[in-house]
Parts: C-alpha cells; sequence; structure tokens
C-alpha cells in the first residue's frame, strides 16, 4: 500500500507550483476521499525550512482518484 501525506486545501495551494529541491515542484492531489495529498517523497526531499509544517501532517493510504468511464 502506498502511504502519501495528508494536508489542508489552504497548505496545497500554497505549495502548487513551489519548489522542493532543484528542478522538482510540489504537486498536490486530491485522492478518492477527496483529501489533498502530496507524495511522502515530495515531503522527505524538500530542501526549504518554510515547508517544514509537512513533516506534522498525517500520513495516510493513497486512494487513487476513480473516474468514471465514459463510452
Amino acid at each position: 500500500m502506498k502511504q502519501v501525506i495528508k494536508i489542508t486545501e489552504e497548505q496545497a495551494n500554497k505549495l502548487k507550483g513551489k519548489l522542493f529541491a532543484k528542478d522538482s515542484y510540489f504537486n498536490p492531489i486530491q485522492d478518492n476521499d477527496n483529501n489533498w495529498i502530496i507524495s511522502i517523497e515530495e515531503m522527505e526531499k524538500c530542501e526549504f525550512e518554510e515547508f517544514d509544517f509537512l513533516k506534522e501532517c498525517e500520513i495516510i493510504e493513497y486512494k487513487p482518484k476513480i473516474t468514471p468511464l465514459f463510452i
């Protein structure tokens, strides 16, 4: 099971498009429960202290967004 970091919508908006390491940007997405999430790798590889709050966020199981098939 893949685990991810659960963040708030406000935190997601703050992280969108921000660098966490050289040439690497945060990419918050929503899971199937509409939780905002980032990968654990994004948090672990973050080189900037302003994002240290991510280390305190909850770790949850990743539930991919299920999208309906249109035929």
